[in-house]
């Protein structure tokens, strides 16, 4: 028998990504993590935003074309503004460039939790900057998903040590 009480879920560790227009950068970097995650994705809820994004729009044709090519699937994204309730309670959140630090910590982001993708953990690869491929070629396309992947692969070992140590 069915008591109707609801089992409370362990708060999943949360993750926000964030680059300008929320169709590029943040979209790519948010699959990868995902896949990247893999059976740990249970345990993190991944969330992606743009400081200028306009809220409905689908990931650009680069950045869809670039991540299909890698196995990432972007066509159900639609972009979304920054808001600050979107990183209350974020356990980290990850820009692309410093002015999106700026942005973040602006509307609330907690500072010692918000960090350059390219940098964290330190000393990061701060040369393996995350440039915006707006616009740009097919091969910009792919470039800036080649370095989010080296990035996320190095940053994934921390939040999935971090997720797993939650109570359950």
């Amino acid at each position: 028998l069915c008591s109707g009480a609801m089992v409370p879920q362990a708060p999943r560790f949360r993750l926000v990504v964030l680059c300008t227009g929320n169709t590029c950068r943040s979209p790519l970097a948010a699959a990868a993590f995902r896949e990247e995650l893999g059976a740990d994705l249970e345990r993190v809820e991944i969330v992606s935003a743009g400081t200028a994004a306009a809220e409905g729009q689908p990931a650009s044709a680069g950045a869809a074309a670039a991540g299909a090519r890698d196995g990432l699937d972007l066509s159900a994204h639609r972009a979304r503004r920054l808001e600050a309730a979107l990183l209350q309670g974020a356990d980290l959140v990850f820009v692309m460039e410093r002015e999106h630090l700026r942005a973040a910590t602006a509307l609330g982001a907690d500072p010692d939790r918000t960090h350059v993708l390219s940098e964290w953990p330190s000393p990061g690869e701060p040369e393996a900057v995350v440039a915006d491929p707006f616009g740009g070629s097919a091969e910009t396309y792919e470039e800036c998903l080649r370095r989010i992947r080296r990035h996320v692969r190095r940053i994934v070992p921390h939040v999935r040590a971090a997720a797993r140590s939650r109570p359950a």
